[in-house]
């Protein structure tokens, strides 16, 4: 897979096309039926071909019907173990997914489309290409997570990101150097393996990713809060409630 070289994460070139509100109706019976099959236990892989040649969805659709469809029996406990109320971080220990997170905001204040799920988490279908590479927004979204940081005072925050990513380590230097400047008390880590640590540390867990939030104890919508109220001019297509 080839390198990532965008300088923004915004949409693609047809994506108003193909998430138009003419198309709504469409991916919102696609995405009943998708839900239907995945409840009874059909593989997503198998679910989303048959729904997908049913409703002659493009590759682009069929990647935002697998971001905002959960079967119920991972949608349920995921809601279960949230921590909805931002003041319920003070003094807490928090572990952020950092690619989950920052990528997601990225794509916001790119104006890339942005997907509720039927877990009431917010998704993409920005994702990696190979490596990571810093964009324009980048410093942006690390700022919001700090200022955000900065009201409701945890009493540590750890970033992990997945160290086979080629330029993590890059990532993690600007992380480490804008919370050098704005006085933040965090620190970053790269590791193998970053989604069973995350799913396993003692703290409030920030992402978006259903393996990790079905395996951590409790966890933060810190990317839906930010994207709610800090990126005015966002995206959001929400099928389930159009």
């Amino acid at each position: 897979m080839s390198p990532d070289k965008r300088k923004h994460r915004g949409p693609a070139p047809k994506d108003h096309l193909l998430f138009s509100h003419e198309q709504m109706a469409t991916l919102k019976e696609a995405a009943t039926d998708y839900c239907w099959l995945l409840d009874r236990n059909y593989s997503s892989k198998a679910a989303i071909k048959l729904v997908g040649d049913k409703f002659k969805l493009q590759e682009r659709q069929r990647q935002a019907l697998d971001r905002c469809c959960q079967p119920l029996n991972i949608a349920e406990p995921i809601k279960q173990k949230e921590t909805k109320k931002p003041v319920s971080l003070k003094n807490q220990t928090i572990v952020i997914d950092g690619f989950n997170l920052l990528i997601i905001l990225e794509a916001a204040l790119s104006g890339a489309p942005l997907f509720k799920g039927r877990d009431s988490l917010i998704r993409d279908i920005s994702g990696l290409h190979g490596s990571y590479r810093k964009i324009t927004e980048t410093q942006q979204a690390i700022e919001l997570v700090a200022a955000f940081l900065t009201t409701y005072q945890p009493n540590h925050v750890f970033w992990f990101f997945d160290k086979p990513v080629s330029n993590s380590g890059r990532l993690a230097s600007v992380v480490d150097e804008i919370g050098r400047q704005k006085g933040m008390e965090w620190s970053t880590s790269l590791e193998d393996q970053t989604d069973n640590k995350i799913a396993q540390a003692n703290g409030i867990v920030i992402s978006s990713d259903s393996q990790i939030l079905l395996q951590c104890q409790r966890w933060f919508n810190l990317s839906a809060y930010l994207i709610e109220n800090k990126i005015p001019e966002r995206w959001m297509i929400d099928i389930w409630n159009f």
